[in-house]
């Protein structure tokens, strides 16, 4: 039987792809599509060949699966409601909240109508990332004294969002700049291979470019709860292609993990050389090809509420340090 599920909202650029990914697999239908900007529904609808619904209860009263929400973060809380008062599961594009306050409104909701959820942290379905992070918990490297991860690209330099994507420079509609937009990745990225939680952030957000309202850079200095020091750089400002660059660096006490455009490679003085490992060949790709497999198999989504508020937590202190000038104890 195939899993039914319904599209919300075309708003975020990742929409199109998420459907693309849906229609290709032969175990999942889609069984509407709603868009409270008409325009934009019917162009979509029309282009992949979907029914588009006029109001989101018609979707409701179709009783999908589970749903996909690329709508605006402003109306994330709205719909993730809608649709968890009628005990369907969500996948929700991050950042779940224009703040930490709408993120554990979230959260609250999910836990209240016991749906599944999940959110698009795909850094954790990356091969490199899920072998670095074999790597430190093997203990290769020894005791992690600092971790740096950047993820970043050029989307402010070369105006990347116009005209149904433009509110991602809009902090109403977005909440942020290119910190939350992509910082929530890194800050997610470092929980998930150190196994460990912020405890503390210095940080400064900043608008470079002026090319939006909002920030298009970040830094943020964050200290864990076992007292590696992390440095997360993140933003709209990057020119780094063929292939895209996202370094991530780990220092220990007996080496360095570092992620390079030809892969992961580490440093072990154990064994006097640097090493190159091969990653694990992994079946799920990503946060949706993981709720559809989740919901199958009857089991959580590996990513969960919980991470989408901690992550989310990160970058909120990252701009309250930018605003108040001195660092955050966490949590919020």
């Amino acid at each position: 039987m195939k899993l039914r599920v319904g599209i919300v909202s075309f708003a975020h650029v990742h929409a199109p792809g998420h459907v693309e990914l849906l229609k290709a697999r032969n175990d999942v239908e889609i069984i509407g599509v709603f868009d409270d900007n008409r325009d934009r529904g019917l162009y979509y609808a029309n282009r992949y060949g979907l029914e588009f619904l006029p109001s989101i209860e018609l979707l409701i009263e179709r009783k999908p699966d589970f749903v996909v929400i690329d709508s605006e973060t402003s109306k994330h809380l709205e719909y993730i409601g809608m649709f968890a008062e009628n005990g369907i599961n969500v996948f929700c594009e991050k950042p779940i909240g224009v703040n930490i306050k709408m993120a554990k409104e979230i959260k609250s909701i999910i836990e209240k109508h016991g749906i599944l959820f999940t959110t698009g942290f795909n850094s954790r379905f990356n091969p490199d990332i899920i072998k670095i992070r074999e790597i430190i918990a093997a203990n290769e490297i020894g005791d992690i004294y600092m971790v740096r991860v950047r993820i970043a690209h050029s989307a402010a330099i070369d105006r990347w969002f116009k005209e149904w994507t433009l509110w991602f420079g809009v902090k109403e509609l977005a909440g942020g700049g290119g910190l939350l937009d992509l910082g929530i990745h890194a800050a997610d990225l470092l929980r998930y291979i150190l196994v460990d939680e912020a405890v503390e952030v210095q940080g400064i957000a900043v608008n470079l470019t002026k090319a939006y309202e909002v920030d298009d850079f970040g830094v943020g200095i964050v200290v864990f709860s076992r007292g590696t020091l992390s440095i997360l750089e993140s933003g709209w400002i990057q020119v780094a292609e063929n292939p895209p660059l996202t370094p991530l660096e780990v220092y220990g006490g007996r080496g360095t993990i570092q992620r390079t455009p030809i892969g992961v490679v580490y440093y072990s003085r154990d064994r006097r050389a640097w090493i190159k490992p091969n990653p694990p060949q992994t079946t799920i790709r990503n946060a949706l090809e993981d709720m559809i497999e989740a919901i199958k198999t009857g089991r959580k989504p590996l990513i969960s509420i919980e991470d989408a508020v901690k992550a989310q937590e990160i970058i909120e202190a990252i701009y309250l340090s930018n605003n108040e000038k001195k660092a955050i104890k966490l949590p919020l």
